[in-house]
């Protein structure tokens, strides 16, 4: 994962990518790559253990995502709301879906859609309010308009009803799933090349916010996964968990401030910053993860 963003980096500094490129890039990824992988993790028959696992995990995603907040909160108090944003949302989409693909299989993905779409939820709203400090600018439409969300009510009904679906539909959910990790890399290596790190590794607020994002929260849920007992919730449930809220910081955090007029280029940074220290951090977690769960 590492070269392949490494190439991502280098495709855009030679131009081999444009700025706009990257865009169309990132769109392929959420709306196409993503979207497929997901929708060909439920194409399976209904299994009532499979529904069970879904709701632990977002009954961990709902617990996870609290203390994350509880975290940026006695780290920043009131201020800051960027570097909080940064602290509770990690990167699902981009880094957790092929993370759990690679680690645990592709029939997993299935528990991350559902850790995505309550991650979404809290993003278009308490998210929302961070970036904004205003209420008013919360859209419940953006939350059910998302692809991650969308893509789960369908998958949900095709899962609950045992849909039978034709070869051919499911080979090319397959296959176009199976570019998810390569684009989604290669996009963060853009988003690595556009960012001025020479001016963020100066910024101490920049570590801070990594150090919790990447090292605190990921503790604090490997805590709490370890308290839950084995015949509650499946080790391997455990790890998708694990891995989900232990990614770097979540782009989204830059997405919204170039749209809501706050600090994008602090925004930016952290998730490059991040992203890179996240090489060292997460191996270390998910050794951690997969010697005590």
């Amino acid at each position: 994962m590492f070269f392949m963003l490494a190439v991502g980096y280098i495709a855009y500094c030679t131009k081999l990518i444009t700025e706009g490129g990257v865009g169309d890039l990132s769109r392929t990824v959420m709306y196409i790559a993503s979207p497929c992988l997901m929708m060909a993790s439920f194409i399976q028959p209904f299994d009532g253990t499979h529904l069970m696992n879904a709701g632990l995990c977002a009954v961990l995603s709902v617990a996870v995502l609290a203390i994350c907040a509880l975290v940026a909160h006695v780290a920043y108090g009131k201020k800051d709301s960027i570097s909080q944003f940064g602290v509770i949302f990690s990167n699902t989409g981009f880094v957790g879906i092929p993370l759990v693909q690679h680690v645990l299989g592709q029939s997993y993905v299935f528990y991350v859609t559902v850790c995505i779409a309550v991650l979404t939820f809290l993003i278009w709203t308490y998210g929302v309010y961070l970036v904004t400090g205003n209420t008013k600018e919360i859209s419940l439409k953006k939350v059910f308009t998302n692809p991650a969300v969308v893509t789960l009510f369908i998958g949900f009904a095709f899962f609950l009803l045992s849909v039978p679906v034709p070869d051919f539909i499911s080979g090319s959910l397959d296959t176009l799933g199976e570019v998810n990790t390569g684009l989604a890399m290669v996009v963060l290596g853009c988003y690595l090349a556009q960012t001025r790190l020479s001016l963020i590794v100066r910024d101490l607020r920049a570590y801070k916010v990594s150090v919790l994002r990447l090292i605190v929260a990921p503790l604090l849920t490997l805590l709490l996964l370890w308290l839950v007992p084995s015949a509650l919730v499946p080790s391997d449930i455990k790890m998708v968990v694990l891995i989900t809220f232990s990614t770097p910081i979540g782009a989204m955090v830059a997405m919204l401030s170039q749209k809501y007029g706050a600090n994008y280029e602090y925004g930016a940074g952290i998730v490059s910053l991040s992203t890179l220290l996240s090489l060292v951090s997460m191996p270390i977690i998910l050794g951690i993860g997969a010697a005590i769960l």
